[in-house]
């Protein structure tokens, strides 16, 4: 059956308050926990954080900050789901808070429960007296008052917890009334809501790289560039050598300035190393400078991670990452001729196409005012190019910036430039840069050559004329003009002067024309290797009016004038040699020429005495070549004679015999060839002598001299007889005197015998005395052709005084006619 007793009030409330007091308990437990977690944990990670950074280390990551606060917040939680709100939730029964405080008061001797117990509902099968039950109530509500509550708690968790939390509290309470800065960092690095570094004794500010602007004019001063991190990445060009720059506050900003800075590295391939930073110049604005022009900034070859350290200050984690600069990796040459070189007509042709188109090549050169267009090609998307050119012709040797600008592709791998009207050898240089505006560490350089347009070369060659000529004379004229790219035009000019006397005698105004000389000029066909022929007939060219004065002491003066196609300014033009003859009478010539002649005998008398003593020599040849030949058989004889004799005297004197006989036949020898090269010379001697002569009759035919015996007898009796000789018999000479020579020299001793050389030599001899005969005969000719001119130099002279008496007698019989009137 149910109860219907209630519990005493002063038990209910009892045991209420003992229930409100049990919560009260966890709550402050809890608390303190969660207080003393985040006291310690604030400590421990402050001095975590900062105490590396007094003695020269830096500050915890904020990834290692992140980690500590989930710790923290997960371990709260679990304290708040655990420890609190678990055991608030747990349900605090009437006789379990009788029981615990029975527990700790054995006064009460179970009274308490048992009341408590007793009176609860829905409690059945209990069976008791009621007057009992009522006199245990009055016994535990009478004990009420003895019940301490102190005793029921266990108060050591809680004054340790309190032992921990008042000191780091208080502490946290100093540090933030003493240092509100210091407390207010601290719990904004730990809360992750600031990552501001802690103050130091010395302040480390990067401010950049320093790298040098690479330009392509070499002749402006190398600058520099200052590149800033960004996010603590800076990108560079690899291989390229830059300055690190940073700064250090001084004690005008209340720090202190480092002695030394040091930089420690890694790269990307796991390579360390440091370096040491330098001090430059003086305390400005507050700042020393401090720079690193040294590993890993020098001829950077990987991306690096670095960090700068001075006293207990850290740049920490800046990166420089390794590009690859832009390369041209392609030129070619785009090359339009200018017009003057074209075979085709240039008005059709499109003004951009090229003529040509080649790969770069070291030494390569264009034509002089060609049009030039580099197309170059890159590793990489392009941004610009910067070009620079310099011209040897420059007088100052100065460099130019090119125009006009460079054009890039839509694709920013390729780019043209051009130039036109390249007239002098010309050194272009390039700096590609990419889109984010890193360089080539050093500029492309390409020598462009010009090969320069020459002027023409002409020369002329009047054969059968000396210097001397007649008024009648013909000139014929063979002219050559040679260009590079071909001559345009030729032209034969043919300058006449009238003699003095001539001018002395005309009037003023006469004399005036006379004084300037008479031109003719005339442009002969070229053929296509630029030769031309012409002749100047001075007859018909006197009897048509053209020339003027060509009388006895007048001069003429011949060139030639060439040009070539050139047309980008002056016009090449080139005169020629001049040629000066003189005019002189047809008597004065044919005196000249037998002149001529007496030097043409006095070489051939000279030619006739080498002859002889050439054949002299051949016979002297001849006896010291039996000499040698004869010499082994008579060795050979006295060998039989004497084979009685010692063997080893025998062979001694066989080897003294064979060196004088390898010597006396290298006497002959050199011998022969002397005689050799006498008859070459002779040969080339006579040949010049006929070739003399043969522009001597030549001569008189182009000068119109009318003495038809004398060239006939000149021609007939001796030009025509010293070309025989030249022809036939003094090339046998020579072929005979190589026999001589062969068969002195022939191992075989049946080739090199007496017979042999007597053979070879006797006929060298005939022909050397044949060669005599005709060479004196010829001369034998010349000097009767020279009494011949002799007479007829005493007949001229004859006429010669004639005419003077009749000019004398004209002139007395003038004067005496002259007299009768006075």
């Amino acid at each position: 059956m149910g109860r219907t007793e209630s519990l005493d009030p002063g038990l209910r409330d009892l045991l209420s308050r003992l229930r409100e007091r049990v919560r009260r308990y966890i709550v402050w437990d809890s608390l303190l926990a969660i207080a003393a977690l985040v006291l310690v944990v604030f400590w421990v990670a402050l001095a975590v954080d900062y105490l590396p950074v007094r003695i020269g280390g830096s500050e915890m990551p904020r990834s290692a900050r992140a980690v500590v606060l989930f710790v923290v917040a997960v371990l709260v939680v679990v304290i708040l789901a655990k420890w609190l709100w678990g055991r608030l939730n747990r349900e605090l029964p009437d006789d379990s808070l009788a029981l615990l405080i029975e527990r700790h008061h054995p006064s009460l001797g179970g009274r308490l429960v048992t009341a408590v117990q007793l009176t609860q509902e829905n409690r059945t099968y209990d069976s008791h007296s009621p007057v009992l039950l009522q006199h245990v109530h009055q016994e535990a509500a009478a004990a009420v008052d003895q019940v301490e509550f102190g005793r029921v708690f266990r108060w050591e968790p809680i004054r340790r917890k309190l032992m921990l939390v008042i000191p780091l509290l208080l502490a946290a309470l100093v540090m933030a009334i003493a240092s509100p800065q210091t407390f207010a960092r601290a719990v904004g690095r730990l809360s992750l809501f600031s990552d501001s570094p802690w103050p130091r004794k010395a302040e480390l500010e990067m401010i950049g790289v320093e790298s040098p602007i690479i330009t392509a004019d070499d002749t402006e001063e190398v600058g520099t560039e200052l590149l800033t991190f960004e996010d603590k990445t800076l990108r560079l060009a690899r291989g390229s050598s830059t300055t690190l720059r940073i700064r250090a506050a001084t004690e005008e900003l209340g720090h202190t300035v480092p002695e030394i800075c040091t930089v420690s590295y890694v790269d990307d391939s796991g390579n360390r190393g440091q370096s040491n930073l330098r001090r430059v110049g003086r305390i400005q604005d507050g700042y020393q400078s401090f720079v690193l022009d040294g590993p890993p900034l020098a001829s950077l070859a990987e991306s690096v991670t670095m960090t700068i350290r001075g006293l207990d200050d850290r740049l920490l984690d800046y990166r420089i990452e390794a590009v690859d600069p832009p390369a041209i990796a392609d030129m070619e040459l785009a090359i339009r001729y200018p017009d003057y070189l074209r075979i085709f007509n240039a008005e059709d042709a499109s003004p951009d196409a090229a003529d040509q188109i080649l790969k770069y090549q070291a030494g390569f050169r264009i034509r002089e005012g060609s049009s030039l267009t580099l197309r170059g090609t890159s590793s990489k998307p392009l941004g610009a190019v910067d070009v620079a050119t310099t011209s040897e012709g420059a007088s100052d040797g100065s460099t130019e910036r090119a125009e006009p600008v460079v054009k890039i592709a839509d694709d920013r791998m390729s780019f043209e430039w051009s130039v036109a009207d390249l007239r002098e050898p010309t050194s272009v240089r390039l700096v590609p840069k990419d889109e984010t505006g890193i360089s080539a560490q050093a500029s492309y350089r390409y020598f462009i050559g010009v090969v320069r347009d020459q002027v023409p070369e002409t020369s002329m060659t009047m054969k059968g004329i000396g210097s001397s000529i007649t008024p009648i004379a013909m000139l014929p004229i063979q002219a050559t003009a040679t260009d590079d790219y071909g001559v345009e035009s030729l032209s034969l000019t043919m300058a006449v002067r009238a003699p003095e006397e001539n001018a002395d005698g005309a009037s003023d105004g006469e004399a005036a024309t006379n004084a300037e000389p008479q031109q003719h000029t005339v442009s002969p066909e070229l053929d296509r290797d630029g030769n031309a022929a012409w002749t100047f007939d001075l007859r018909d060219l006197s009897d048509d009016g053209t020339v003027n004065g060509l009388a006895p002491g007048a001069s003429v003066q011949i060139f030639t004038t060439a040009k070539d196609r050139f047309d980008l300014g002056e016009p090449h033009s080139i005169r020629g040699e001049v040629v000066r003859l003189q005019v002189v009478t047809p008597e004065t010539l044919l005196a000249t020429l037998e002149r001529r002649e007496l030097e043409f005998r006095s070489r051939l008398e000279q030619a006739i005495d080498e002859t002889q003593r050439l054949r002299q020599s051949l016979a002297a040849v001849q006896n010291d070549a039996l000499d040698v030949l004869q010499t082994p058989d008579e060795g050979e004889s006295a060998e039989e004679s004497a084979s009685t004799g010692d063997d080893e005297s025998d062979g001694e004197s066989a080897d003294d015999d064979g060196e004088v006989d390898v010597r006396a036949r290298q006497r002959v020898q050199l011998r022969i060839r002397q005689s050799e090269l006498q008859a070459t010379k002779s040969t080339e001697e006579l040949a010049g002598i006929v070739v003399g002569l043969e522009d001597l009759l030549l001569e008189m035919v182009q000068n119109r001299v009318d003495s038809v015996d004398r060239r006939e007898r000149l021609e007939n009796g001796v030009r025509n007889p010293l070309s025989a000789v030249v022809t036939e018999p003094l090339p046998r000479l020579q072929r005979q005197i190589t026999s001589m020579e062969r068969v002195l020299m022939a191992e075989d001793s049946a080739e090199s015998s007496g017979e042999k050389m007597t053979e070879a030599a006797t006929a060298a001899i005939a022909t050397t005395d044949e060669v005599l005969l005709s060479l004196n005969a010829v001369l034998e000719k010349m000097l009767d052709l020279e009494s011949f001119n002799e007479i007829l130099d005493l007949v001229r002279g004859l006429i010669s005084d004639q005419e003077e008496l009749i000019e004398e007698t004209e002139e007395t019989r003038n004067q005496q006619v002259q007299d009768l009137f006075k």
